[in-house]
C-alpha cells in the first residue's frame, strides 16, 4: 500500500480527527477491568541469597584476609625497599609532570571532542 502522506500531513489529519469526531463516554466497567489487571500482576520476588553468592563472598573475604595478613607480616627490609621504591616513583612523577599534564589535558580535550562531533554532525545535517 502506497502511503503518499508526509508526516506533517498525517499529523494534521490526526489532529483534525481528534478535534471534529464526537466524544464517546468512557465505559463504566473500565476501572474494574484495569484494577483486576493490576491485581493479577505478580509481585517481584525478593532478593534471594544463592550458594554462588555465598561462595563468592567467602573467596573474596579469604583473599582480602590473606592480603592483609601478608602485608602485616612482611620482613622489615622488604618494607623499607618498597617504601624506597614508592618514594622514587613519586619523585619521577613529579619530575615528569611538565610533560604529563599537557598530555593529560590534550587527551581529555580530544576525548571530549570525539564525544561531541557525532552530535554536532547530526545537528548540522538536519
Amino acid at each position: 500500500m502506497d502511503n503518499s502522506l508526509t508526516p506533517e500531513i498525517q499529523n494534521a489529519v490526526i489532529e483534525d480527527a481528534l478535534h471534529t469526531y464526537p466524544m464517546t463516554p468512557m465505559p463504566r466497567d473500565i476501572t474494574e477491568d484495569v484494577m483486576a489487571r493490576i491485581k493479577t500482576v505478580p509481585t517481584p520476588h525478593p532478593f534471594h541469597f544463592t550458594w554462588n553468592d555465598l561462595v563468592l563472598a567467602i573467596v573474596l573475604s579469604a583473599c582480602l584476609g590473606a592480603l592483609w595478613f601478608s602485608l602485616n607480616h612482611l620482613p622489615p627490609l622488604l618494607v623499607a625497599q618498597i617504601r624506597k621504591q614508592g618514594i622514587l616513583l613519586y619523585q619521577q612523577i613529579l619530575v615528569n609532570m611538565r610533560w604529563l599534564l599537557p598530555i593529560l589535558f590534550f587527551g581529555l580535550a580530544a576525548f571530549l571532542s570525539a564525544l561531541t562531533i557525532p552530535y554536532l554532525r547530526r545537528e548540522l545535517l538536519k
